[in-house]
């Protein structure tokens, strides 16, 4: 049975502040606890309805009335885990790709953009501190435990560019078809806002911009399905 101060405690990591202060995450599911464990995350508790579902002696078994008390999902996989946030020391090599992330607000979407990057190799994300939490328990399910296996940063992106002599290659609405673009081997992809694109001080910054043609009538297109078409093309 959890306690009261269990439940207030894993409850106040859907909250960023709580998990700002304790350095602690959430997340849900078998399939996703395994993964996150084998990259290598440090777990801090987990707790399943039955001991069968994570078979790791470090689990404690609670009732589902006391899951359901915790859980972030609407409807339970039956099993929670709290995991330290993973620490990055934030060093860039002049031969890679690093994508940046300007005010990402959509859970989801930053989720899913997350898992594209695991997929096309991109090993690191940098977000301007107007983006959704990383850590954000809907970020996490959507990320299918992809960020166990990103390094992921909150920086001001501005200085970011400033600082490292890398060519900045920004999604925008009027900018090169992307497939005529010739790309480097090393580089930033600067992606923006779902509703309002990159910022303007941001924009000057771009050394190449590029947009993804469209024939229909749609006036943007997703940013993370943005994101995995230009990482494709990359």
């Amino acid at each position: 049975m959890l306690s009261q101060n269990d439940i207030k405690y894993i409850n106040s990591l859907k909250i960023k502040k709580y998990r700002t202060k304790y350095s602690n995450f959430s997340a849900e599911g078998v399939k996703i606890i395994k993964e996150l464990i084998e990259a290598g995350l440090e777990v801090v508790n987990m707790y399943a309805i039955s001991a069968d579902l994570l078979q790791d002696t470090r689990c404690k078994v609670i009732s589902e009335k006391d899951l359901e008390k915790i859980t972030s999902l609407q409807h339970h996989y039956g099993c929670l885990a709290v995991f330290k946030i993973p620490q990055h020391t934030l060093e860039i090599a002049d031969n890679e790709w690093i994508l940046l992330l300007d005010d990402i607000q959509d859970p989801g979407n930053m989720g899913t953009i997350i898992r594209t990057c695991d997929w096309f190799g991109i090993q690191k994300i940098i977000c301007s501190d107007g983006c959704v939490d990383a850590f954000n328990p809907k970020v996490v399910q959507a990320s299918m435990a992809s960020i166990g296996r990103i390094q992921l940063f909150e920086a001001d992106l501005n200085e970011i560019i400033t600082n490292y002599n890398l060519p900045v290659y920004g999604a925008v609405l009027n900018g090169k078809n992307y497939y005529e673009q010739n790309f480097e081997k090393k580089g930033f992809i600067l992606i923006g806002n779902e509703g309002h694109g990159i910022r303007s001080e941001l924009l000057q910054k771009i050394t190449f911009p590029i947009t993804i043609p469209k024939k229909g009538k749609a006036e943007s297109l997703n940013a993370a399905i943005a994101t995995a078409l230009i990482l494709d093309k990359i």
